[in-house]
């Protein structure tokens, strides 16, 4: 093709799509990009409107914990994270809560209520702005473009811009997932949709481009219970949060079937339901092993932040198999040990040691040397009357065998505990 062939026919082209761009424009299918320019945000506002909140040590004067909040209402109620407020929560008597603006003016703030499950907390400011954040009325789709604000690391308010990708998965909790890259400090920043509306709050990141917003809902419902708790209220309060959020969760667990999964030559379960996730290993590629081994652990993808020290509300467990492969029964058996963990953290100040009892469900065989052992193990949260851990274990032994389940539920009451032991070890036996 000649030289003006091919200049001809590059016109042509064009010609052609400035013709489909003005088409383009005219329907309003422009890029995303293109309309976001024609459309964009003034942030400038919404920069002045956040707040940096501050837990400050009355002893030492100076902060302990920062994060952000935001002003929802005219009367001067303030939006933060649970986990920022919460030393303050523990410790009402030696810590405040206070505010910086973006002008420097600094004061304290009282702590009206919270929400420890959706981590959430609600502050009032002592002279309201006249500028407060409007709450959405539902929630973003998914591909629709958030703005998160915020004070990372108590270097200034940003703003991080992201896609919402609707509910997590594999949580009984609903949060957000937001492809934004929060960071530390911006936790109790509003998330905001192009209207400027709060759709949702910054609460938590799993790394570079993954983080969590609590949906607006769930602030929507703390304003509406419109209360001022007492500080002596705090740990009754959160034992009754949880104690309420534990029995929505576990009621399903204990009143429907368990999908069943073969394993290890054995039914037994899996995923149980969809806030569950489960993972296997073994060690077959080892080629130097004395013994094998085969296991499948899984769990649900909720905890509870209580405080630097503890956490609560996790539920796991897991079953493996081990066979020699080098050793005899004897070497083999001298090697098996009874070993349980808790899943969650805590410390004496808040929990009891663990009281554990054993039991033997048939005597041991003579021949085979085979036996199934039962050990429970049942402790208390000293603060927050009506919640435990447990630990669950059930392994079956012999000369050339051991199988081992093993179950870790934390922050329950009594009675769920039992009934998912109880589930838990049909499947298992």
């Amino acid at each position: 093709m000649r030289s003006t062939d091919v200049e001809e026919s590059i016109l042509r082209v064009k010609t052609r799509l400035r013709g489909w761009w003005t088409i383009l424009w005219l329907c309003g299918f422009l890029p995303l990009s293109v309309d976001a320019a024609s459309n964009q945000l003034d942030f400038s506002g919404y920069y002045e409107q956040i707040y940096q909140i501050r837990v400050v040590s009355q002893n030492a004067g100076s902060k302990s914990s920062i994060g952000s909040g935001f002003q929802v209402t005219a009367n001067g109620l303030i939006i933060t994270n649970y986990h920022v407020v919460s030393e303050y929560v523990q410790n009402p008597d030696h810590y405040e809560i206070r505010f910086a603006e973006h002008d420097g003016e600094t004061g304290v703030l009282e702590l009206l209520d919270f929400d420890i499950v959706n981590d959430l907390a609600v502050l009032r400011h002592p002279d309201p702005s006249k500028n407060y954040f409007s709450l959405a009325q539902e929630e973003p789709n998914k591909g629709e473009i958030a703005y998160a604000l915020g004070n990372p690391g108590d270097w200034g308010i940003v703003m991080v811009s992201g896609p919402t990708n609707g509910q997590v998965e594999h949580s009984f909790k609903d949060t957000i997932l937001f492809s934004g890259s929060l960071n530390s400090g911006m936790s109790g920043g509003p998330s905001i949709n192009r209207s400027g509306d709060v759709i949702g709050v910054n609460v938590a990141t799993a790394g570079s481009q993954l983080s969590f917003l609590v949906p607006v809902e769930k602030v929507k419902n703390l304003l509406m219970r419109s209360r001022t708790l007492d500080s002596s209220e705090y740990q009754l309060q959160i034992a009754r949060q949880i104690r309420s959020w534990q029995l929505i969760r576990t009621d399903g667990l204990i009143n429907s079937a368990w999908k069943e999964e073969k394993l290890l030559d054995r039914d037994l379960v899996g995923e149980i339901r969809s806030d569950f996730q489960c993972w296997g290993g073994s060690n077959e590629s080892d080629a130097e092993r004395e013994i094998e081994w085969v296991s499948k652990w899984c769990e649900a993808g909720d905890e509870i932040y209580v405080s630097s020290d503890v956490d609560a509300g996790q539920i796991s467990y897991y079953f493996t198999r081990r066979r020699p492969v080098t050793l005899n029964a004897m070497q083999f058996t001298r090697l098996q040990k009874v070993g349980m963990r808790a899943d969650n953290s805590t410390n004496f100040e808040n929990s009891t040691n663990y009281l554990c009892t054993t039991n033997f469900l048939n005597q041991e065989n003579q021949e085979s040397g085979s036996y199934t052992r039962i050990v429970t193990c049942i402790r208390a949260f000293k603060k927050y009357p009506g919640l435990y851990d447990s630990l669950l274990l059930i392994q079956q032994q012999s000369s050339n065998e051991v199988f081992e389940a093993h179950v870790s539920l934390s922050a329950m009451q009594k009675t769920q505990i039992q009934a998912i032991n109880k589930r838990f070890a049909e499947y298992a036996l």
